[in-house]
C-alpha cells in the first residue's frame, strides 16, 4: 500500500469529519447524529483492510450524543467486612485492615477492590446449577449486588463463573465489575465498582465508531491482522489514584487480542 497516498486520504477524511462535528455541535439533539457519509465510510473501511485490521463485528449506526458520568469507588467500611466476612472467623490481619489470612482462605480490601477466596471439597461436588446459585446466593447474602447490575453466567470445562458489570442507562460502564468463580475445591470472588453520582449537564457529540476503529492503524499487536470483535460505546473510568471522578465516554474496541479505550470526544486513546 502507498501509505504517503493513504495518510493524504486520512487527512481529508478527517477535516470533513471535523467539519461534521463542528456543524453538528452548533445545534445537538438527542437523536441528531454526526455521521460520515457512504463515500467516507467506504473509503476508510478500505484504508482498515487494506492495513490489515479485519472488522468481524457491527459497526454501531445509532450512538447518541453522551454526557460525561460523575462516578464514586465503592468503599467496604470495617463494619461491613466484621459483619459479613469476619464474623465467627480466627483470622489474622496484616495491620493495617487490607488483608485477612484465615484456616481456608483469604480476603483483600484496599482501594475499592474487594477479592475473597475459600477452599473446600464441597466445591468440586458441585454441579454447574448448584455452582451458579451458590455464587448468586453469595452476592446477595453479602449485600453486594448493586443497582445498574446485569447478570452473565458461563461455563468453561470445570469452572463455573458468574459475572456482574454495570449499565448505567443503557450503556457499560468500565471498568466496574464484580466476579465469582468456582473451579475445583476453589470459589473465589472479587469487585471493582462504581457507583453514578450524576451526569453532566452537556450531552455532546461523540465521534464516529469508524474514526475510533482507523485508531488502530498505530497499533501494532505482534500479529499478521487485528481482527476486531465488538466495538460500541462505554463510559470509562481511569483515575488511578482518585475513588471520585469523571467517567469519559469512550468507544471500547475489543480485539481478539485485547481491549481499546478511545475517547469518544477527542479521538485520542485511554489507557486502563
Amino acid at each position: 500500500m502507498d501509505w504517503s497516498k493513504a495518510k493524504t486520504i486520512l487527512i481529508i477524511i478527517f477535516a470533513v469529519l471535523n467539519l461534521i462535528l463542528y456543524m453538528g455541535n452548533l445545534s445537538i439533539a438527542e437523536t441528531n447524529n454526526s455521521v460520515p457519509s457512504f463515500s467516507d465510510m467506504s473509503k476508510m473501511k478500505e484504508i482498515l483492510r487494506e492495513n490489515n485490521i479485519v472488522v468481524n463485528a457491527k459497526i454501531p449506526d445509532d450512538y447518541k450524543p453522551m454526557p460525561m458520568l460523575l462516578v464514586k469507588l465503592k468503599s467496604y467500611s470495617k463494619a461491613y467486612i466484621d459483619e459479613n466476612f469476619l464474623k465467627g472467623l480466627k483470622y489474622v490481619s496484616n495491620g493495617d485492615g487490607s488483608l485477612y489470612t484465615f484456616s481456608n482462605g483469604s480476603l483483600e480490601v484496599k482501594n475499592g477492590f474487594l477479592y475473597f477466596q475459600v477452599k473446600d471439597e464441597k466445591f468440586a461436588k458441585m454441579s454447574s446449577n448448584e455452582a451458579f446459585h451458590y455464587i448468586i446466593s453469595f452476592v446477595n447474602d453479602k449485600k453486594l449486588k448493586e443497582e445498574y447490575s446485569t447478570l452473565r453466567q458461563y461455563i468453561d470445562g470445570d469452572k463455573y463463573t458468574v459475572e456482574y458489570t454495570e449499565k448505567y442507562n443503557g450503556i457499560n460502564v468500565d471498568v466496574s465489575y464484580m466476579k465469582g468463580i468456582i473451579s475445583g475445591n476453589t470459589f473465589s470472588f472479587e469487585s471493582t465498582w462504581l457507583i453514578p453520582l450524576r451526569e453532566e449537564n452537556d450531552k455532546k457529540e461523540i465521534i464516529p465508531p469508524i474514526s475510533a476503529l482507523l485508531k488502530l492503524l498505530d497499533v501494532n499487536e505482534g500479529s499478521k491482522s487485528i481482527v476486531v470483535k465488538d466495538i460500541r460505546p462505554v463510559y470509562f473510568f481511569s483515575w488511578r489514584n482518585a475513588d471520585t471522578g469523571e467517567a469519559i465516554p469512550t468507544w471500547r474496541i475489543t480485539t481478539e487480542n485485547t481491549v481499546y479505550y478511545i475517547n469518544a470526544y477527542t479521538g485520542n486513546f485511554e489507557e486502563r
